[in-house]
């Protein structure tokens, strides 16, 4: 059964490509922002409402003893991070951004390998 402390780096890094790809497309049609405006914008513009999902689950992760992660949580990050175009919000934009974004799929990869550990 994968740890936690095995998950954690490469979820961070799944999340930060997902958000730098949103703020690259969210740039192109607003212009460039400061390191302050994209917080607000990540925050509170509903374009990047889709992320939250995946922010939510690295939060409640960061909450958990570093053990061997719950059952769970290794069911509900599978479901979270399975493209579907007629699933969740989540589910349709990560689906889109793994076939725009090769490192996307890269760090897609490095997640699904340590969940199947």
């Amino acid at each position: 059964m994968p740890s936690l402390q095995d998950l954690r780096r490469p979820l961070l890094d799944l999340h930060k490509t997902l958000v730098d790809a949103e703020r690259e497309s969210y740039e192109r049609g607003r212009g460039r922002m400061s390191d302050g405006e994209f917080l607000k914008a990540l925050i509170d513009d509903p374009a990047f409402a889709w992320l939250g999902a995946l922010t939510a689950l690295i939060v409640r992760l960061e909450e958990l003893e570093p053990a061997d992660l719950p059952k769970e949580y290794i069911a509900e990050i599978r479901r979270l991070l399975k493209p579907d175009a007629d699933g969740s919000a989540f589910q349709r934009k990560y689906g889109e951004w793994l076939q725009k974004r090769p490192e996307a799929l890269v760090a897609h990869g490095a997640v699904i390998r340590v969940l199947q550990a």
